[in-house]
């Protein structure tokens, strides 16, 4: 009986070790990727065809004002320290009624994705502005057999890529044009964001290959970090990352007219950033859930050194509860990266992201 008990315990405990090799192997993971940066405004570019019916596919790239994006982008980014790139990818423009997508537009992300991986940094391909998945309630199976259908032809077409390619399914999920858009919403509207979560998820792994085992990001309802928000997220088991986005304070980072002044020693300044670091800390990463604040950034207002010291503290705070940041670079008002001419507009921003002196 002593031998059988012991036995039942080693057991269990090599369970429970079990759990914790898991919850400890996703944090380990999100470590790797380090600090990252978006390549936005490019591939997720919208609306060309409403003011030029005629335009070819691939010139929705440079329609929001950006240059064709090259290999030599990657190497200056990962050189720069940064290790990971985030493309945002919009479909909708480049589907057919059935939701086919057009096989020149999928070329040309594998393109940019391979780019990408070939100077060793890792990968977030995700959805990016898609319109019809507003989340109408009573239109939930019209917009999951949607997302299913494209997640399975991103799926299929990337099945063989390693973990260095990471999938994210959705971008800041709400419904669009109303009251509740870039608020908490509502308990239906966030369940409706759980359902989709699941739905991407499930395709997915069902579509095989190394997508068995892929990491995935899931997200909030419109990517919020607002405590309601998260501690309504349901989190799939598995290779499971949430992506989170934080502009904090409003008024500092994205509104344009707003303040241009920031300081560590004011607290309404603070705050925000506290209460979300700290809740993203006990809700997710405690819990063996790695956090990726997939977009954070605020507005170049002609105010260097207020940024640079917001930058600074919102890295410490995320180092701190141990979440992985990736910039917002957009090529315009949050930009760093000088597509162009492949250089570094803000040089002292960069090095404060990565650690990393700037040859």
């Amino acid at each position: 009986m002593a031998i059988l008990t012991g036995l039942l315990v080693l057991c269990l405990a090599a369970a429970v070790a079990g759990i914790r090799w898991k919850k400890g192997e996703n944090l380990r993971f999100a470590k790797r990727l380090g600090v990252g940066i978006n390549l936005g405004n490019s591939l997720d570019a919208i609306g060309l065809r409403d003011y030029k019916p005629d335009a070819e596919e691939l010139e929705y790239e440079i329609s929001w004002n950006n240059p064709v994006i090259m290999r030599e982008q990657f190497k200056t980014i990962r050189e720069a320290g940064f290790q990971t790139v985030r493309i945002p990818v919009s479909w909708a423009d480049h589907m057919d009624e059935e939701g086919n997508v057009s096989e020149v537009w999928m070329d040309r992300v594998q393109e940019v994705v391979d780019m990408a991986l070939e100077e060793d940094l890792y990968v977030i391909l995700n959805t990016h502005h898609e319109n019809w998945m507003s989340l109408i309630p009573g239109q939930e199976e019209r917009i999951e057999e949607r997302l299913r259908k494209l997640w399975k032809q991103i799926a299929v077409r990337f099945e063989s890529y390693d973990e260095k390619l990471l999938f994210e399914g959705m971008n800041e999920p709400r419904q669009h044009d109303s009251e509740y858009e870039w608020n908490e919403g509502t308990e239906e509207l966030r369940k409706m964001v759980n359902d989709l979560n699941l739905a991407f998820v499930e395709t997915v792994r069902e579509s095989g290959g190394k997508n068995k085992s892929r990491y995935l990001l899931i997200t909030t309802y419109a990517g919020h970090n607002l405590e309601q928000v998260m501690e309504d997220l349901e989190v799939p088991k598995g290779h499971i990352l949430v992506s989170i986005h934080a502009y904090l304070p409003y008024d500092f980072c994205q509104n344009k007219e707003g303040s241009t002044q920031w300081s560590e020693d004011n607290l309404r300044d603070t705050e925000e950033l506290q209460r979300a670091f700290m809740q993203m800390n006990q809700l997710f990463v405690q819990e063996g859930i790695p956090v990726v604040v997939t977009e954070f950034g605020c507005v170049d207002k002609n105010n260097p050194d207020d940024r640079q010291a917001w930058t600074q503290y919102f890295i410490k705070l995320a180092k701190e509860n141990g979440i992985t940041c990736v910039w917002w670079d957009n090529g315009s008002t949050y930009q760093l990266l000088d597509r162009e001419n492949n250089s570094w507009k803000y040089p002292e921003l960069v090095e404060i992201l990565t650690g990393k002196t700037l040859e």
